[in-house]
């Protein structure tokens, strides 16, 4: 295989993410720009979550929004701007964490249930890095 060239990918080239715990954002790189990662950008409304409780086990699916993780699935979190609080359940408790600006989440394969909500009083700006990709919906 030979040299690749870098790809610039423009923000209206991205997936538009309609987040329904309280937000937007936009899948830059996915498949099939990538076979073995993912980044994108997430804009999350005060008092809301970027993604409510899930875990990377299944299929997920609210309304427009739509996710099937791939075996092994991994992900970052790296806060741009604002606050906020990772929430995990375990053992039937849920545990807190404060986060913000320039704190990264990791969530390893395998991540219990868990969710990150905006705790300050402006937008809170999130790339996240994540691989395998996530297939785009058909």
């Amino acid at each position: 295989m030979g040299k690749q060239t870098p790809k610039v990918i423009r923000s209206e080239e991205g997936t538009p993410l309609d987040i329904p715990g309280g937000g937007y954002g936009r899948r830059m790189i996915s498949i099939p720009v990538s076979q073995k990662m993912g980044m994108g950008v997430l804009y999350v409304d005060r008092g809301k979550s970027p993604h409510r409780w899930h875990t990377h086990d299944d299929s997920d699916k609210s309304g427009s929004y739509e996710v099937h993780y791939p075996a092994g699935f991994e992900e970052g979190y790296l806060i741009i701007q604002g606050e906020g609080v990772l929430q995990w359940k375990a053992e039937g408790k849920v545990y807190e964490e404060k986060v913000g600006t320039w704190d990264v989440v990791y969530f390893p394969p395998g991540v219990t249930e868990s969710q990150l909500l905006n705790t300050s009083d402006k937008p809170m700006i999130v790339v996240y890095a994540f691989a395998p990709p996530i297939k785009p919906p058909k």
